[in-house]
């Protein structure tokens, strides 16, 4: 069995991580945000976009650096799956759509709870198998 501290499972877990991020995403634009953004709002489905691009960006960069062995890479996975997976998966039942929410259902309640799971795996072995300084 693989341990949270092989750089293999780490890359692997961050990868996931970024698939559960997308998927997200994906459900976010398909179900949430029209109920928070008129149609002709371009201005801001644009500053959202372009948000969700560099967020994506930003972790492939981190998933290469994982690959490589740099420590920036780890940090930049742990960070982004805490706060995009995990911070995020335990505010929308608190903050947003107390479970079980109705929004999507059950895609949305899969998407949130296994991203929590990924999120905190993903984050304990980046923080795990980070090269020494």
């Amino acid at each position: 069995m693989a341990s949270l501290r092989s750089p293999r499972t780490a890359v692997a877990l961050a990868a996931l991580a970024f698939l559960a991020f997308f998927g997200r995403a994906l459900l976010d634009w398909r179900f949430v945000y029209p109920d928070f953004m008129a149609e002709t709002d371009i201005a801001t489905a644009a500053a959202a976009m372009a948000f969700y691009l560099a967020v994506g960006a930003i972790w492939i960069w981190a998933l290469v650096g994982l690959a490589a062995g740099r420590r920036s890479g780890a940090n930049a996975v742990l960070i982004l799956a805490l706060l995009f997976l995990v911070v995020t998966g335990v505010a929308t039942p608190v903050a947003f759509c107390a479970f079980p929410c109705q929004t999507a259902w059950p895609l949305m309640e899969i998407a949130n709870w296994s991203g929590i799971v990924v999120g905190v795996l993903s984050s304990a072995s980046a923080f795990l198998s980070r090269p020494s300084a």
